[in-house]
Formats: structure tokens, C-alpha cells, sequence
């Protein structure tokens, strides 16, 4: 094996180990605290933020549109995800514990793998696309727009779900309750 091949088949493994904790995290129930809601969706979204400059800069200066798009389509998928999330609301303690039916799952890790696939086929594996002067792989404007946009699509999705389960926590009664959806 060459190392190219190698350095392939270890990203691809990561990322496969990846998945499965994500998908053995999601299903069970996941306690989110009140104070540090909205944490996860800022770290996120700075990530976006970091992906779509080199992006706009080497690839596309559409990017950020993209990214725009990807956000509002993300968002409303977050919010059709929460259709499909087991919720118990906790006023008193200030938490709400989540659990993602398996659809919900699959909506996360499809818009992943969606990603991930098609910037495999445009720019080929990890570490054998062209590299430009400045050692930063050269991508194309369809990559950078298409891969603006699929990221965005997740942390919107993030952001879409955070805002659903919000919204039930408001609309919930100063007690214990358990919401299935």
C-alpha cells in the first residue's frame, strides 16, 4: 500500500469510528443544561465561519451565499428533526434531556456523508488533490460553493434543532414533563 492509500484508509476509518459514537450518542438521552444551550451552535457556527473564508478566498466568492442558503435549509430540517426527538423538559432543574429517534439520526449523518462524498468525487481523496504555492489544497469554485453550502446545512440543522427544543421548553409547565414527538 502507498502511503497515500494508507493516509485514505486511516481518514476514512476515523471518520467511521466518528459516526458510530455520534450515532451511539444520539441514541441514548442526552442531558442539555440551559446555561450552555446554545455553546455547541456558536462553536459550530465559528467553524463555518473558519471553513467559508478559505473557501471565498481560493474557491468561490459565491461561498458565503451558499453558506446562506445552506443555513435556512438546514434550519427548517433541524426543526423537522425535532418532530422526531423524544424530549424530557426539567424547569426546576433547568434542563432538557434529548433523545433522537433514529430518522434523526440519519438526517444528521446523511448531510455529513452528503458533504464529505462530494467533495471526495470533485476533489478527490484526502491528500491527493492538486496543492496550490501555498501548500492549501486547490479547490474548485463548484467544491467551494458546494461545500459551503452542505456545512452550513449542518450547523443549521444544529441551530434548527436547539431552536425546536427551546420552543417546547418554553411552552412547557413549571414541572417534570415528558414530550414525545
Amino acid at each position: 500500500m502507498s502511503p497515500q492509500q494508507i493516509q485514505t484508509v486511516v481518514v476514512i476509518g476515523v471518520f467511521i469510528l466518528l459516526l458510530g459514537f455520534r450515532i451511539y450518542r444520539q441514541t441514548r438521552e442526552q442531558r442539555w443544561p440551559l446555561r450552555r444551550y446554545w455553546l455547541s451552535p456558536i462553536i459550530y457556527g465559528a467553524v463555518l465561519a473558519l471553513a467559508i473564508v478559505p473557501d471565498t478566498i481560493s474557491g468561490s466568492p459565491l461561498s458565503p451565499l451558499a453558506a446562506a442558503i445552506g443555513l435556512l435549509i438546514g434550519f427548517g430540517i433541524g426543526m423537522y428533526q425535532g418532530n422526531h426527538t423524544t424530549l424530557r423538559i426539567d424547569k426546576p432543574g433547568k434542563a432538557v434531556f434529548v433523545k433522537a429517534k433514529p430518522i434523526g439520526t440519519v438526517i444528521v449523518i446523511g448531510v455529513l456523508a452528503l458533504r464529505i462524498g462530494i467533495r471526495w468525487v470533485i476533489g478527490g481523496a484526502p491528500g491527493q488533490g492538486p496543492v496550490g504555492a501555498n501548500g492549501v489544497p486547490v479547490i474548485t469554485p463548484a467544491e467551494a460553493i458546494i461545500g459551503s453550502g452542505l456545512l452550513a446545512i449542518a450547523v443549521g440543522l444544529i441551530i434548527g434543532l436547539r431552536w425546536f427544543v427551546k420552543r417546547a421548553y418554553d411552552a412547557a409547565p413549571n414541572v417534570v414533563t415528558q414530550t414525545s414527538t
